[in-house]
């Protein structure tokens, strides 16, 4: 009777390998084609000050006893810094996955700390 996991690992391995990267940096775009464009949605009492696109790329290695794959992926993020409209306060809006997700996966404030003798005192 062969060993489970001699079974069990080819399998797994090759469903992993098989699976797509959560989100892939966009693929090039011939000349010819049209203009992608996306809505992103901002809450509406923060202005935006500036924005940033940027993309990093992996490589996930898998392997067995019978051989190793590799795959390229890549994530890419759209940066917004805002500031609220009556405040002042600073945030950072995060967006990934642009061409299905129009909504931030974060939104982080900034916050000033307090007395640096007590790094808790910001909470």
């Amino acid at each position: 009777m062969p060993n489970r996991l001699s079974l069990v690992l080819p399998v797994l391995a090759m469903a992993i390998a098989c699976t797509p990267p959560v989100n892939t940096v966009p693929a090039p775009v011939s000349p010819a084609a049209e203009v992608q464009r996306y809505d992103l949605e901002i809450p509406p009492d923060l202005e935006i000050k500036s924005v940033d696109f940027s993309a990093s790329t992996f490589t996930d290695v898998s392997g067995g006893p019978d051989g190793t794959s590799s795959s390229v992926g890549g994530r890419a993020f759209v940066k917004v810094y805002a500031v609220h409209r009556t405040t002042g306060e600073q945030f950072l809006v995060l967006y990934e996955d642009i061409s299905n997700r129009k909504r931030p996966v974060q939104i982080i404030r900034f916050v000033r700390g307090g007395d640096p003798a007590r790094p808790d005192s910001a909470r």
